[in-house]
């Protein structure tokens, strides 16, 4: 593991993202996205990406001269066409405009078409709760779930995430896939030839497997819950595709594997102002009521604590605000590479897990 200084980080990311003829603004409002994500510890959608960002640039799977535009505008709501743009440059306009609009109405409801992978929500509804704002976002995703009782990659995982804010501390945040499990997870297993639980996937004729090696070779993630995650991941594409005449998950390619190709990729945003809606101000007393009832209810044996949502993450970026982003290996390898395309030597030092 490395420990790197957070303005270190910055320096190389808004380096190699200026090298590729973004503004300064620009580049740093997208380093900021990726790097709070590692701090968060969701290292899989944080600065790890940024060297594959690039090289779809390059290989014109985004556009780096996209403009985006409201192509839709209404008292509380709003569309955006992102034009194949970087995926967090598009969404934090699109979160800009949900609590410009959030302030003046109440309620705002944003989509995005024609987007790129925006690494992890987290971020983005943290945003919006530190500005009062209960926030949620979601995107849909190339398919790679099974629909229960079929089999194929049918349906995206479509992510959700939500946060709403907490008085005098961080905000509550939740940011999840709509699988069992996270494909990162069963990649892993791939790699090691290790067996997975059966509730995960299934194989090319939709039967349960314990292989991971049918990944991407017939095979696909199950939802979470079984019908549960299966509507939720509808209501994404709802929310998003259909609402903005966007791509649903059918009709979207992977941004990794394709990088040649538009990920084109549709997201959706509500913010709810809660001093509007919840005037009397009653709303974060209610919450920590109920936050330190579930807080002190009974624990399990051999549990220490119990936690709330985003806690986790929450914990480990202060930590890393404080002394340093901690960052393992498979980061660190693609930051390096990273950093020898721009002939840059990063500044920082190994660390034990």
């Amino acid at each position: 593991m490395k420990l790197v200084m957070k303005k270190e980080l910055e320096r190389i990311c808004n380096a190699a993202l200026e090298k590729q003829g973004y503004s300064k603004e620009d580049a740093a409002r997208i380093s900021e996205v990726l790097i709070a994500t590692d701090m968060f510890g969701i290292h899989s959608h944080g600065t790890k990406n940024l060297y594959m960002y690039i090289e779809k640039m390059k290989q014109g799977g985004i556009d780096i001269k996209a403009d985006p535009e409201f192509i839709v505008e209404g008292p509380a709501f709003a569309v955006l066409d992102a034009k194949d743009c970087i995926g967090m440059k598009g969404t934090r306009i699109a979160i800009d405009k949900a609590v410009k609009l959030a302030k003046e109405t109440g309620v705002a409801y944003v989509g995005v078409k024609n987007s790129c992978h925006f690494g992890a929500g987290t971020f983005y509804v943290a945003e919006m709760a530190k500005q009062g704002m209960f926030g949620m976002i979601m995107s849909n995703v190339d398919p790679n779930m099974a629909v229960p009782g079929g089999k194929g990659m049918t349906l995206g995982n479509n992510p959700i995430a939500y946060a709403f804010p907490r008085k005098g501390q961080h905000p509550i945040t939740f940011d999840i896939a709509l699988s069992v499990v996270a494909a990162l997870k069963i990649n892993k297993a791939k790699m090691y030839h290790q067996e997975i639980p059966d509730s995960w996937m299934v194989d090319p004729d939709g039967i349960p497997t314990t292989n991971p090696q049918y990944y991407q070779e017939g095979g696909a993630l199950l939802p979470m819950g079984g019908h549960k995650g299966y509507g939720f991941s509808l209501l994404v594409d709802a929310l998003s595709g259909f609402m903005t005449s966007g791509n649903t998950c059918k009709d979207i390619e992977s941004w990794c594997f394709n990088l040649p190709n538009k990920n084109r990729v549709s997201h959706a945003i509500i913010c709810i102002d809660i001093s509007k809606v919840n005037p009397d101000g009653h709303f974060e007393d209610i919450e920590e009521d109920y936050l330190q009832y579930i807080l002190n209810s009974p624990k399990a044996k051999g549990t220490d604590h119990l936690m709330v949502p985003g806690q986790r993450e929450w914990e480990k970026y202060d930590k890393d605000e404080a002394n340093g982003v901690r960052i393992p290996e498979d980061v660190a390898d693609s930051l390096l590479k990273l950093a020898d395309s721009i002939n840059e030597k990063i500044d920082w030092r190994d660390i034990d897990e």
